[in-house]
């Protein structure tokens, strides 16, 4: 698997000065897309380390220990 593109970098557009709001969301957006690329390659190599491996126990609840659910009737206005 590649790495995303390095974007450009979004100071080009205005040499010189503060960067403009656009800039800064643009530089913050492009931070958190890393991050979020990082993360999903590591719970992606986590779960290349444990595929073969059984998961928890499933949970099975009887139908006395469900929860209730009350119907109510179609044309009935909650109070």
């Amino acid at each position: 698997m590649t790495a995303p593109a390095a974007p450009q970098d979004v100071t080009d557009a205005v040499p010189f000065g503060p960067l403009t709001f656009v800039q800064e969301m643009a530089r913050a957006g492009h931070a958190t897309i890393a991050q979020l690329y990082d993360e999903a390659l590591a719970a992606i190599a986590a779960l290349a380390e444990s595929w073969d491996q059984p998961a928890a126990e499933a949970q099975v609840l009887r139908m006395n220990d469900r929860p209730a659910v009350q119907v109510r009737p179609v044309g009935s206005a909650a109070a």
